[in-house]
């Protein structure tokens, strides 16, 4: 597991207000009961931590850690390797 995956796992984790290892890095956000409200403080702290806007509808396009860890590190690249491993 990467520290940007990680991180999102830690990130979902507190929103959600249940344990890590309960999170899943490779099932959807749905389906682990990501809904609109959640979505959007997992954005926020995201946001936070990147120092970039970061949109909503990304969750949809990347639904599960994996890929939207997979997303940030392409679009961010150090920025966000850095920031993850700062706060994993």
């Amino acid at each position: 597991m990467s520290n940007r995956e990680q991180w999102l796992r830690n990130a979902m984790a507190d929103v959600m207000q249940i344990e890590s290892a309960q999170i899943s890095v490779e099932q959807s956000f749905a389906e682990q009961g990501v809904d609109s409200l959640m979505g959007l403080r997992l954005t926020r702290a995201l946001q936070d931590d990147l120092g970039v806007e970061i949109e909503l509808e990304w969750l949809f396009d990347y639904p599960n850690i994996r890929e939207l860890a997979g997303y940030l590190d392409s679009q961010f690249g150090e920025r966000a390797e850095e920031s993850a491993a700062t706060t994993a």
